[in-house]
């Protein structure tokens, strides 16, 4: 399985925005991986960076804006002058993509200043009111408190426990929560680990393959993030 990574469909379009979201989805692809934050007054947007400075034309940490002052700010025309008005999406507005297009998701919590819990209730609530199936999407991140509040308030959501490399911690909570996938860096997705997690029970996804030749066990992997979607469509 190809997820479109967090860049999108690379070196076309502004990364995490609708342009780029809706680029993957004219290619047909299936999956979205994107990055969910807080704002500060508790709204949750897609940006990568903890900061808005490298990809709007503003400045300053998104949990420290208000969504109103976010979307004052113009996502696009860093990138491109054609993009120039690309607002900063929320969850809210992809989870609508993801209803009309059917759409699957990887959402990617990320947290620096917010409470775990208070975030998991955020997005809980997002998920409710969009009506959004277990069978739609896979929630991970990097953080482990997060990914237990996930586990608690969220039973029925699939969990994919990120990991630059898998560590004893790692394994540990991969148990503990039941996880579903395990999404690794694929400098460290070896072969025998590959099978290794599979006899375990847990998927194995890795990223960002960019380059098709990279890993030679392309095939042992359940699927791969990728900011050039393209390139691996024959796979």
């Amino acid at each position: 399985m190809i997820i479109v990574g967090h860049r999108g469909v690379a070196g076309r379009y502004p990364e995490n925005t609708r342009a780029s979201i809706e680029a993957a989805i004219e290619l047909g692809l299936n999956w979205v991986e994107v990055d969910v934050q807080p704002t500060k007054d508790g709204h949750l947007v897609i940006c990568h960076d903890h900061r808005i400075d490298r990809c709007s034309n503003g400045k300053g940490r998104i949990d420290s804006m208000n969504l109103e002052e976010l979307q004052g700010y113009d996502f696009g025309a860093w990138f491109d002058d054609k993009f120039t008005g690309e607002p900063i999406l929320t969850l809210g507005d992809l989870l609508e993509l993801s209803n009309t297009h059917d759409l699957k998701l990887n959402l990617e919590l990320k947290i620096d200043r917010h409470d775990p819990q208070s975030v998991c209730q955020l997005l809980k609530h997002q998920l409710e009111a969009h009506n959004i199936t277990p069978d739609q999407i896979v929630l991970s991140s990097f953080n482990h408190e997060l990914i237990r509040q996930l586990h608690r308030r969220l039973p029925n959501f699939r969990l994919g426990v990120l990991c630059e490399r898998l560590n004893k911690k790692t394994k540990a909570l991969l148990k503990e929560v039941g996880a579903y996938s395990c999404n690794i860096h694929y400098r460290w997705a070896n072969r025998k680990l590959i099978e290794r997690l599979h006899a375990e029970g847990f998927q194995v996804w890795s990223y960002t393959v960019n380059n098709p030749s990279a890993l030679t066990h392309l095939t042992d992997l359940d699927a791969i993030f990728s900011d050039y979607p393209e390139r691996f469509l024959p796979w």
